[in-house]
């Protein structure tokens, strides 16, 4: 069984540190990537200035783009579940820090 290591990470600025398997490490943090990028898009806008709406705007953009992939069998299903889990617990865990 991999070992669950603690990872940092920065998302909006913010520090967070999330338990992943080792050998996922740097999954976790292309996901931390795509999710940053997104943010930072949706910021430039300008149309939404609300940080939570950020993130779950950001959160759905990938989700969609995840599921378009997962359509043109670009994606295995279960890679497409395992990376929608990861980035469910990233969008709970910047979520809970934003909301306090």
């Amino acid at each position: 069984m991999d070992e669950i290591q603690q990872v940092r990470v920065e998302i909006l600025g913010r520090p967070f540190n999330i338990g992943t398997p080792r050998s996922e490490q740097e999954t976790l943090m292309q996901a931390v990537k795509m999710l940053n990028e997104k943010i930072v898009a949706i910021q430039s806008s300008g149309r939404i200035v609300e940080t939570d709406k950020i993130v779950i705007m950001a959160a759905l953009n990938l989700a969609h783009d995840l599921l378009k992939l997962t359509m043109h069998g670009d994606l295995a299903v279960g890679d497409f579940e395992h990376k929608m889990q990861d980035m469910i617990q990233l969008c709970e865990s910047t979520l809970t820090l934003v909301v306090k």
